[in-house]
């Protein structure tokens, strides 16, 4: 059978229990709505604990707001793209809401993986004439 014509059978189909549908809708909400909408749900709950320190999504939401802020600050504007040279960690994801927040698309890399000299960093995007943009925060 033809890899495409497999894939439109839809063979996983089988496996999900009644009661779940085929096919999702996803709501017309970005990311960051969403996240402020369960931060407002769920403000006194627990959203990360990291190291045994317990960070409520108030408390989240607020800290992605400033980081927000932070960003809007430095001229990220809508559209422009975010580094994030973090580790899994709580500020990582600060400022991947934040981001989101400030209407930037994000490109996560991993501390350790950048190789001196090669074509792109996590400061900014190689381009024909050079680096795009650069902000590092």
């Amino acid at each position: 059978m033809d890899p495409k014509d497999y894939y439109l059978s839809k063979p996983w189909l089988q496996y999900y229990p009644d009661g779940v549908p085929q096919e999702v809708e996803p709501p017309e909400i970005s990311v960051s709505e969403r996240f402020d909408q369960m931060a407002d749900k769920y403000s006194n709950k627990t959203a990360l604990i990291f190291y045994g320190k317990k960070i409520r999504y108030r408390e989240l939401k607020e800290l992605s707001n400033r980081f927000a802020a932070a960003l809007a600050d430095l001229g990220v504007e809508k559209g422009d793209t975010v580094a994030l040279y973090l580790l899994n960690c709580p500020q990582y994801v600060i400022a991947y809401f934040g981001a989101l927040k400030a209407g930037a698309k994000i490109t996560p890399h991993q501390p350790g993986l950048y190789q001196p000299g090669s074509q792109t960093s996590a400061a900014g995007q190689r381009s024909q004439n050079g680096y795009l943009r650069r902000h590092v925060v």
